[in-house]
Formats: C-alpha cells, sequence, structure tokens
C-alpha cells in the first residue's frame, strides 16, 4: 500500500479513479464513514500503483522518487532559492502569512517552515509547521521506511545542543510507505511542543533553533532551520502584559462563547490551531470545534489578567462530534499556565488527558475543576486545551462557554 495526500479540489471519487480502485475500496482502507468529508492535508491509503496516478500511460520517467535528483521547477532548470522565493512569493504568502518561517529548495521541494511567533514565554505552546510543496513539473513519490513522515529537532542556540526532539520516546509503524505530492501541491506537517525537553522538564529560556527534516529516503539528513527565542531569567515586561485584577467573581474570559469570530477558522481573542466555527453550540450561535481536520492535533488557548494569590475555578462545556457511529480515538488536555510580570511560568493547573469514554457524544457536558492556591507572584492565566488525535480518529471536539472566576483570596 502506499499513502496519498488530500489536495484542494480533490473528491474521493478522483481519487479512486486515479488510482484504478473504487471509493469503497477507499472506504474500507481509511476506516472513512462519510465519503464526502476529506480534509487538505489528510493522508489516506492507497494502492501502491508504482506509477504517477495522474498519468498511468505515460513512461515510468514520469514518476519521480526522492532519492533521485530534481532540483528542476517547472520553468527553470537553474533556479536557486532566491528566484524560487521570488517564483513562488504567492504560494509562501499564502501558507506562512506574517508568520516567522525560513524557505528551502530540496530535490524538487520547497520546503516552508513556520512558527506561530518569533519570541515565546516560558511555557507557552510553540506552534510548528512544515509544508513540503512540489515546485517540480511531476508527481514526486517520497518513499518511507516506517511510519515517521517528518522529524522536529530543537537545540539551543548557544551550543547546539539538542534539548527536544519530536520522535523521542514514540512508537512508528515499522511498515514502509510512500507519499504522492503531485506539482503544485503540498503536503503539510505540524506539531504543537509543551517546551518540555526531552527529559520531561521545561526548558530555560534563551535562544533556540528548530529544525526540520523530511524523512524519506535520501532525504532524512537535510534539514530546514528556522531560530526563535523564549523569554527567561531576568526579562523586563512587556506592555502586553495586563495588570493584575481585584477578586470580583466575574468571567475573566474574553469572547467565552465563542459568538465572534476574525473568521471561520479563527475565534476573536484566542489564539487556536486547527479549529474552525460551528453552529452546534452550548448556548448561543456559535462554539468552537477543535481538531476540524480529526487527523491533526488541535489547541486553543486564551491568556487573561487574574487576581495574585487567588483561589479559582475553571468551567467549560464540551462534546464530541461523532462521526457516524465509530469512536473516536483520542485525547483532550486541558491546563492553566499561570505566569508574573516577567512572563515566567509560577504554575499550573492541568486536568486530564480526557479519553472519549468520559466525554459525551453529540451532547453537552460541563467540566468544572478549582485551581487551588494561585501563586502570589502570578498576574496572568492562560487555559489550553490541547486535543491529540490518536491512530484512525474521525472524532472532534466541541467547546463553549468557557468560564475562569476567581472564587476567594
Amino acid at each position: 500500500m502506499a499513502s496519498y495526500v488530500v489536495q484542494s479540489g480533490d473528491t474521493l471519487f478522483l481519487i479512486a479513479e486515479r488510482f484504478n480502485t473504487t471509493m469503497e475500496e477507499l472506504q474500507r482502507l481509511n476506516n472513512i464513514e462519510n465519503p464526502n468529508i476529506l480534509f487538505v492535508g489528510q493522508q489516506l491509503t492507497v494502492p501502491d500503483t508504482g506509477a504517477d496516478p495522474q498519468t498511468n500511460s505515460e513512461s515510468e520517467s514520469q514518476t519521480t522518487s526522492a532519492s533521485e535528483s530534481l532540483a528542476t521547477p517547472a520553468s527553470n532548470l537553474e533556479v536557486n532559492l532566491n528566484q524560487a522565493t521570488i517564483q513562488y512569493s504567492n504560494m509562501i504568502n499564502q501558507l506562512a502569512g506574517n508568520r516567522p518561517s525560513s524557505t528551502r529548495i530540496v530535490s524538487g521541494l520547497l520546503y516552508i517552515l513556520t512558527l506561530d511567533q518569533q519570541t515565546y514565554r516560558r511555557g507557552q505552546p510553540v506552534r510548528m509547521i512544515l509544508y513540503k510543496v512540489n515546485i517540480s513539473n511531476r508527481s514526486i513519490i517520497l518513499r518511507y521506511n516506517t511510519g515517521q513522515r517528518f522529524e522536529f529537532i530543537v537545540r539551543r542556540a548557544s551550543d547546539n545542543a539538542e534539548v527536544w526532539r519530536y520522535s523521542r520516546g514514540r512508537g512508528f509503524s515499522q511498515q514502509t510507505g510512500t507519499v504522492t505530492i503531485r506539482p503544485n501541491q503540498y503536503a503539510i506537517y505540524q506539531y504543537t511542543w509543551n517546551q518540555n525537553s526531552n527529559l520531561g522538564r521545561p526548558v530555560v529560556g534563551g535562544e533556540f533553533i528548530l529544525e526540520a527534516f523530511n524523512v524519506a529516503q535520501g532525504l532524512r539528513n537535510v534539514p530546514i532551520r528556522l531560530r526563535f527565542r523564549i523569554q527567561g531569567g531576568i526579562v523586563t515586561p512587556t506592555p502586553t502584559t495586563p495588570p493584575s485584577i481585584q477578586c470580583t467573581g466575574d468571567n475573566q474570559v474574553r469572547n467565552p462563547g465563542f459568538e465572534s469570530w476574525v473568521d471561520s477558522m479563527r475565534p476573536r481573542n484566542w489564539s487556536s490551531s486547527n479549529v474552525r466555527r460551528t453552529n452546534i453550540s452550548h448556548r448561543g450561535n456559535y462554539a468552537a470545534e477543535m481538531g476540524w481536520n480529526a487527523q491533526q492535533g488541535s489547541t486553543l488557548s486564551q491568556e487573561f489578567a487574574i487576581t495574585p494569590g487567588s483561589n479559582s475555578r475553571i468551567s467549560f462545556w464540551v462534546a464530541e462530534d461523532v462521526e457516524g457511529s465509530r469512536a473516536g480515538n483520542f485525547t483532550l488536555g486541558v491546563q492553566a499556565i499561570f505566569r508574573n510580570r516577567q512572563g515566567d511560568v509560577v504554575g499550573v493547573a492541568p486536568q486530564g488527558p480526557f479519553s472519549p469514554a468520559v466525554i459525551e457524544d453529540e451532547a453537552y457536558e460541563q467540566f468544572t475543576f478549582t485551581t487551588g492556591r494561585i501563586a502570589g507572584t502570578a498576574v496572568t492565566a492562560e487555559i489550553v486545551f490541547t486535543f491529540t488525535p490518536r491512530t484512525g480518529n474521525v472524532s472532534r471536539i466541541r467547546i463553549d462557554d468557557v468560564d475562569f472566576r476567581c472564587l476567594s483570596l
């Protein structure tokens, strides 16, 4: 079997035609309940035809493996990175936007590595995305020795020492596989790092380098790098740090019911990834649905001012969006991260992770917990929801009416 990354405009019928198979067979191979629902970037198991699925009548030379030299963009045999950056600037801007990013060309693929910001507070989630864009004039087949498709490594900039590695402690299928990327299409790989080191300890602030690798045969030792910073030690407070507040008992969360959105993927006042707006809400018109692509991780977070030294209550309403009658395979973690005026983490109140067994199917249920006595130096709290899918997951999570209230001093 091989793997195929769903692209914009794909349908299950068109994919079945390309690989000389049936929709029913693709549904069986990928446990797809609803053939009308596919996601850009979703990876499907398909029959291993060993040839370009778009052009079965063409010669075998039209199918190029990753180990072959393919540094030939469609319109320029000698294009270098600067020229490619100009030539593909629209695509780079579309994918990276205003986020920090770096680019590199490797064997016909334009790598784009992005972070959601350049400087992070200690304990703040670091969201990283690697795009593999096919800028050649032929389909590229990437061949993998295991189920692993990418690698992320964080190194300390001062001495290049490894701090964290994505694959450390993870198990991957030992079955070989392939991913086919057509010209001008791309595959997406993303992960959110919690700033814990390989030893499970929070990292100390400083300058860091993120390395990303495509682990396909012949390409696994070619990195793309992006520098970033984690605040630590004595840091001058930034103007964006809100002042502490009095214990009034009011809800401190802004837009708690997700009624206001910048667009269909971004709730106002919240930081989010792989989230969409849904009108299936607990109350009001909308809620936030995590795991829009059910096979990719999702985060939803907001930071706000709190009362130092207080005891507070956190509550939210949650429901599992079930696909047909199939059980989900995921975890939902919730935590409140407390920071002082320097942006350093001074406390964490974690809950979960929760499995599908404890979350109601399609019906909203309220989860509530208290933080205990918050550190007297804490001036902000950040509520962070983390949706982590596991193998074969098709479920999503709906979140609504998030509440954070000071109970007492």
